[in-house]
């Protein structure tokens, strides 16, 4: 019994690697290099937006509008902060990360959603889903600022999909909920095509991805006028 007990033990360390791995290739199809720019669609029933989302390797991103409506429309998600540059304004207004951009979209979602870095894995099981098999990764946030406080993703065992990850709120309700879309190739490596995300109370917005660029970020895209940081 002892032995089995001090196996068991020998073997977490590998259990939370191998979850970490599971995080980081889930995480490429939305962050595939380090610097990018991508295409986004914004979509609820009978209306869009679209954007260009600018990254970097730390983390922060840029929405920079393209729809007419949105046209001269910047969002900067920087660390857990951010602002909007809006037309005719020459200082930032800071919101959270949670401001809706569009139906259930909210920023940070729309910006960013990078597991591996905003949450811990606290248990891996095998469990399917809709007949697949499947990974299923407990997760917990790292930091204070994260609305979700529990995450529970499942990660398709063939070619490391997300599939359906659960945000739930410190008491465990359930957020929201997003689904993940089937990865296309575009410069040789996949990337994720579309998400759905869908609140508890049934509004959903759909996120379509496009025109993926290495690189391509302007200087200075990340900077904030006006404000000392």
């Amino acid at each position: 019994m002892r032995a089995l007990f001090l196996l068991f033990l020998a073997a977490l360390p590998l259990l939370a690697q191998s979850g970490e791995e599971i995080l980081a290739r889930v995480d490429r199809l939305r962050h595939p290099w380090p610097i990018f720019t991508v295409e986004l669609t914004v979509k609820i029933p009978r209306a869009a937006q679209r954007w260009k989302v600018s990254a970097r390797a730390n983390g922060d991103a840029r929405l920079d509008g393209l729809s007419d409506k949105e046209k001269g429309r910047s969002v900067l998600l920087l660390g857990d902060e951010m602002w909007l540059l809006l037309p005719g304004t020459k200082r930032p207004v800071k919101v959270t990360p949670q401001q809706r951009l569009m139906g259930s979209a909210a920023g940070g979602d729309v910006a960013r959603t990078r597991f591996r870095e905003d949450y811990s894995v606290q248990a891996v099981a095998e469990e399917p889903l809709d007949d697949r098999a499947c990974w299923r990764l407990e997760l917990a946030a790292k930091r204070p600022a994260l609305s979700a406080r529990q995450v529970i993703l499942w990660v398709a065992k063939e070619g490391s999909l997300p599939l359906k990850a659960e945000f739930r709120l410190a008491s465990g309700r359930l957020a929201r909920t997003a689904r993940f879309g089937p990865p296309v190739q575009t410069h040789g490596q996949p990337v994720l095509s579309r998400m759905e995300i869908e609140e508890a109370g049934g509004a959903a917005v759909e996120l379509a991805f496009g025109n993926w660029i290495r690189g391509g970020v302007a200087p200075g895209a990340f900077e904030l006028p006006g404000i000392d940081r």
